[in-house]
């Protein structure tokens, strides 16, 4: 596993026997072969690649800017593919073949999300590549781990892209906010990466219940949703209702 970075940091600051930090740019594309040889010269090979990097969105859906899904893709979604390929090539140039490799969607790419539309599409893309992938390599030893956590307390929110481009949200997530920990999520996903777990979803109640509703009971769940509302799905994952439509 390595760190990888959009910061300006030296090259190797902070190394030691088992850590690495290499920042880069996971947007530039052309950068992933070499950043992900200089990782195999430092350890000599790599077990699992863990795809970490994205941004959350908030927005309504039609005021979205068409280069605002064309920046959301290539962070969220591009940029994954181009690295988990290079990272698969590896794997299966391999004697043994093998290897593991992840990816943090979110339970936006298990139903749509609202008020997140080019979040919610980036995210349902990834589950569509990387559920091909471990398709096609299931005689190959590759294990394709996607994670998918619900509301987490970090900040987040305000880096999130919104409708317009170049733009950031700027809503501060607060610690009274119904969110899990980034501590208990990271655990989570460190335990379902050990067991080699195929997907898994991470969340607190009522998140947890809505996405099995929905990934299950489509109709009740429509049901429900004209009930109850968007705005009380962006509650549940905001705890304020943080865009006005």
């Amino acid at each position: 596993m390595f760190n990888v970075s959009t910061s300006v940091a030296d090259e190797g600051k902070g190394k030691s026997d088992d850590i690495f930090v290499l920042p880069m740019d996971v947007t530039n594309l052309e950068s992933h072969q070499a950043c992900f040889d200089k990782v195999i010269a430092e350890f000599g090979q790599l077990d699992i690649l863990v795809n970490n990097a994205g941004r959350s969105q908030r927005a309504n859906w039609e005021e979205i800017e068409t280069q605002v899904d064309q920046e959301m893709f290539n962070l969220n979604v591009l940029s994954v593919i181009s690295l988990t390929r290079v990272a698969v090539r590896y794997f299966m140039a391999r004697e043994e073949g093998g290897g593991h490799v992840a990816v943090t969607s979110s339970v936006a790419g298990l139903f749509g999300v609202p008020f997140s539309g080019s979040y919610t599409g980036a995210k349902h893309a990834i589950h569509g590549y990387f559920d091909s992938l471990r398709m096609e390599k299931m005689h190959h030893g590759l294990t394709v781990s996607i994670l998918c956590p619900g509301p987490v307390l970090t900040n987040f929110l305000s880096e999130s892209f919104t409708a317009k481009p170049g733009e950031k949200y700027g809503v501060a997530t607060s610690s009274s906010d119904r969110r899990m920990t980034a501590d208990r999520c990271g655990y989570l996903c460190c335990v379902a990466l050990a067991n080699s777990l195929r997907e898994v979803w991470v969340a607190l109640p009522p998140v947890l219940p809505v996405a099995y509703m929905a990934r299950y009971f489509p109709n009740f769940t429509w049901m429900i949703g004209g009930y109850v509302g968007s705005k009380y799905m962006l509650k549940l994952r905001d705890s304020q209702s943080t865009v006005k439509s």
